[in-house]
């Protein structure tokens, strides 16, 4: 657990430690409130594909736009 909280959360810096990563923590935090919310809407009105689509688009978003910020820094 520890090295996927170092790998995730932590980037390091120019003199090569770790540091906490502020845009990792706001994301962190945001996909946990974006869940708990699709969860209880879940418990509410059952499954809604308007809910687990835009999941969906925000995780494979998420994904894209990191794939392409490392091209770009490369």
């Amino acid at each position: 657990m520890k090295s996927i909280i170092k790998d995730t959360l932590k980037k390091k810096t120019d003199d090569g430690t770790l540091r906490w990563s502020r845009t990792s923590l706001t994301m962190l935090s945001a996909w946990i409130v974006v869940l708990s919310m699709a969860i209880v809407d879940y418990c509410k009105h059952g499954i809604r594909y308007d809910v687990w689509a835009t999941l969906v688009c925000v995780a494979l978003g998420s994904k894209l736009t990191d794939a392409i910020s490392q091209k770009l820094n490369k």
